[in-house]
């Protein structure tokens, strides 16, 4: 009788009830259709090929001055020079604009009518003298 050869990791698993399963192990949340795999192969290629080349220019025996990490210089980019395809317009992304556009002129409205109405109040109470102006 010949030896059953042992179990793999993903044949023992059993899902514990005080735990919830990983993401990557419950099959209601990854996708396994073709494009999907070709999607994820092709960005694989593209970081394995940034990577050699990061690798090539690390290991050179005639060095440049300054080694570029390739892939570092495409995220620098996509972060501040090709904003908008990169860019999520988002409730919060929404509300951040609205408040460093509009949030400074209400600030400066709110201080300039609070110093006018004390200073009214002080000149109404006499206790402040209205300086001359020609204007």
């Amino acid at each position: 009788m010949a030896a059953r050869p042992p179990r793999t990791a993903a044949e023992a698993y059993r899902p514990n009830r005080f735990v919830s399963l990983p993401a990557e192990l419950d099959p209601d949340t990854y996708d396994a259709s073709p494009e999907k795999r070709r999607a994820e192969a092709e960005r694989l290629a593209i970081r394995a090929r940034l990577k050699r080349q990061y690798q090539l220019q690390l290991n050179n025996p005639n060095p440049p001055a300054i080694i570029e990490d390739p892939a570092l210089v495409r995220w620098a980019y996509a972060r501040t020079q090709n904003v908008y395809p990169t860019f999520r317009p988002t409730p919060k992304t929404s509300f951040l604009g609205a408040l460093f556009a509009i949030g400074p002129i209400l600030f400066w409205v709110a201080a300039f009518k609070a110093d006018r109405d004390r200073k009214e109040r002080l000149i109404q109470e006499g206790k402040y003298k209205r300086p001359f102006s020609v204007f």
